[in-house]
């Protein structure tokens, strides 16, 4: 009989121009099952996090985010292995609260992504819990720092896509925990290369996605401020480079952003469905991106699984050092850079030799991405 495992995460928290974050964890739930576990997904949602398309407050029934979950599960054939809770009323969409505590009892582990799952009666029914930690640094300084309760009790193992968390040169704290650290799985079967690389580089991201927080006296930001170091790079390079933006049209940084070259369009067009997403990742020539400033000036060795699905659509990534080169191979299909300077050469050296960068983009994700071998490992640090 297959074992049953619970991936707990945030697919309908982001219902509007998500669709990446939505790739984050269906990942896992699609590898697990690749894999043969009885896998199912679960998740709950506050009342006020319910909204409609004009980000205006709803009823639960009647929100993007039931809308949002119900298609995604329709689409990859979840809809009897999930379930949707209204944490704060009766509201589900999939399997009932009662099903999932019934199948909690009989459930190997529970992948708990960023801590977000709190019920305690499925938490406390299944045999091991493991914390899979998304935004590393930031997480444990809202923890240490803020007294945010991040969810990190009561789990068997914790888990980082940080892969420099807890090393020397990474100042950040770690609560104390010993953390392991993964990479982010791909289904590969999902990421096929099957259209030309487009003309442009191109990423999906927020502008700012939460304030800055402090950790012994340094002050640990987002991607604005590094985006905004290299604002010059689009006059300096001989391709185009395009923002998937969620940025308000207010944002003193718009106009500028423009003004030096950057293109810019809407994560409401291209991240709407899974669908969309991947259709935007692979018409791209690459990913060029910087990263929140608290994982380079952190050194946390964060990872993307956004730049893991453009790898494995066979498009090289070019991003800004988080301290990747001491755990990863770089310089060929996946580079990085720390300044403007160094972000204009990296993009010339793909250019100068686009095919065989792409094609090690993709032998990159087969050998270090592949859900089979990154899911594998996460069920052994689990103890299964």
């Amino acid at each position: 009989m297959a074992k049953r495992i619970m991936i707990a995460g945030a697919i309908a928290s982001h219902p509007l121009g998500g669709a990446g974050n939505a790739w984050a964890f269906l990942q896992y739930v699609l590898g697990f099952r690749e894999l043969g576990f009885e896998t199912y997904y679960v998740e709950h949602i506050d009342a006020a996090r319910c909204i409609d398309d004009d980000w205006k407050a709803v009823p639960f029934a009647q929100s993007a985010n039931v809308r949002f979950f119900r298609q995604v599960m329709e689409q990859f054939d979840l809809m009897e292995r999930c379930s949707l809770l209204e944490w704060d009323g009766p509201g589900s969409i999939g399997l009932p609260r009662g099903e999932i505590e019934r199948l909690a009892r009989g459930t190997v582990l529970l992948i708990n992504g960023s801590g977000r799952f709190h019920l305690a009666s499925v938490l406390g029914a299944v045999q091991r819990r493991l914390y899979l930690d998304l935004d590393p640094g930031f997480a444990q300084i809202w923890q240490e720092q803020y007294g945010v309760d991040m969810n990190l009790r009561g789990h068997d193992v914790h888990v980082t896509v940080g892969l420099n968390l807890g090393a020397p040169d990474c100042p950040l704290p770690t609560c104390g925990i010993e953390w392991q650290t993964t990479l982010p799985p791909i289904v590969l079967g999902e990421w096929t290369p099957t259209v030309p690389a487009g003309p442009a580089y191109t990423t999906v991201g927020d502008w700012r996605g939460y304030s800055p927080v402090e950790w012994r006296g340094v002050w640990y930001g987002q991607k604005a401020e590094e985006f905004m170091r290299i604002i010059g790079l689009p006059r300096r390079v001989p391709v185009p480079l395009e923002l998937c933006l969620a940025i308000h049209p207010d944002e003193p940084d718009y106009a500028q952003l423009g003004a030096n070259g950057w293109r810019l369009v809407a994560p409401r067009q291209h991240c709407a469905t899974p669908d969309t997403y991947r259709d935007y990742i692979r018409r791209s020539r690459g990913e060029f991106t910087v990263v929140k400033h608290g994982y380079a000036a952190g050194r946390t060795g964060w990872f993307s699984d956004r730049s893991a699905c453009y790898l494995a659509a066979g498009r090289p990534v070019i991003v800004q050092d988080t301290g990747l080169a001491a755990h990863l191979p770089t310089g060929m299909g996946l580079l990085t850079f720390t300044d403007l300077d160094s972000a204009a050469d990296a993009l010339r050296r793909v250019e100068q030799d686009y095919e065989q960068h792409a094609s090690a983009a993709r032998a990159f994700a087969r050998e270090h991405l592949d859900a089979r071998r990154v899911l594998g490992r996460l069920g052994q640090l689990a103890g299964l």
